[in-house]
């Protein structure tokens, strides 16, 4: 009865907007009762992976809290772990509205945010504030207006940020909504930033005495020859690692 009403009242409003409303109240009552109107219980079912047990198989993907500001109250939804972001080193707006469509025939919408943010200091600020102790991974991308020759200085910024904080690290190099962003997945561009990232990470290993995977998260659309192309430089990256 709750849903039908809360779904009534939201699809009623503009999808964006029903959006920011909902992620506002998760984070304004995720310590009060009203937090009972979400909260349940799951039976572990755990998966190791990366060197890291996850409390089930199923997470909460990026895209959803971007800036981390609804920790608590995903982590009451019974999920196994929670990836937080895109987050990027500079806050941004992201592209214009309108920019999120319901499909509602399909249960489903068509997101088209690009980024939008409050960036990476505001994400670990309210991460450091969180009661939240699973598993969580944290996204990484550029600013729009950084050049993709420059790109590798925003992912390493937002790591050198959120790595102490962090699960796990994804470098998202897939959006379509940010201009040209896909265009780091080929070639010298995509094998210039591994071996930066990577550089990075044992560096950061050895500073912060922890080991932090990190993963890449490539378009899901590409074809079998460019996914090929894209393992070979993962590959290549972790031998010479």
């Amino acid at each position: 009865m709750f849903y039908d009403i809360a779904r009534r009242y939201m699809f009623s409003r503009d999808a964006e907007w029903a959006h920011e409303f909902a992620l506002g109240n998760l984070r304004r009552f995720a310590h009060t009762p009203l937090s009972m109107a979400w909260s349940q219980s799951v039976a572990d079912k755990p998966v190791n992976f990366l060197g890291l047990e996850f409390k089930n198989p199923v997470g909460l993907a990026a895209g959803l809290d971007k800036n981390a500001e609804c920790i608590d109250a995903f982590s009451q939804m019974g999920f196994g772990f929670l990836e937080v972001g895109t987050v990027t080193p500079r806050p941004q707006a992201g592209n214009d509205k309108p920019r999120i469509f319901r499909l509602p025939q399909a249960h489903a919408i068509i997101n088209r945010m690009g980024f939008n943010n409050k960036g990476v200091d505001n994400l670990v600020a309210n991460v450091k504030a969180s009661k939240y102790d699973g598993i969580l991974g944290i996204n990484i991308g550029k600013n729009k207006d950084t050049p993709n020759e420059q790109g590798k200085d925003d992912y390493i910024h937002c790591m050198r940020k959120v790595f102490e904080h962090a699960s796990y690290i994804t470098v998202n190099i897939s959006s379509p909504n940010t201009p040209g962003l896909r265009d780091l997945q080929y070639g010298d561009a995509l094998d210039d930033l591994l071996q930066s990232l990577k550089n990075e990470q044992m560096d950061l290993i050895a500073k912060h005495s922890k080991s932090v995977p990190m993963l890449v998260k490539i378009a899901p659309d590409i074809d079998a020859v460019q996914v090929a192309q894209i393992a070979e430089s993962l590959v290549k990256i972790v031998l010479m690692g």
